[in-house]
């Protein structure tokens, strides 16, 4: 068995950290205040819904399909 040798406030740290993501219910509120913040500041919901990002909707915008200028950059 090979062993690392750390200093302890960092191995507290650690400890600390991996504390901090095993608790579920705190990641969930985090994520819902990272989506109230993102709203309030750009106004846009972010939800789970990808019906509209299908392999056929994306392979068919028309904008996407038009050259322009920047297709060489």
């Amino acid at each position: 068995m090979e062993t690392v040798t750390i200093p302890k406030d960092e191995y507290v740290r650690l400890k600390k950290e991996i504390e901090i993501l095993k608790d579920t219910p705190f990641l969930r509120k985090v994520d819902d205040l990272i989506d109230i913040l993102f709203q309030e500041k750009y106004n846009l919901v972010i939800t789970d819904y990808t019906e509209d990002l299908t392999e056929h909707t994306i392979n068919n915008v028309k904008d996407w399909q038009e050259k322009s200028a920047w297709d060489h950059v």
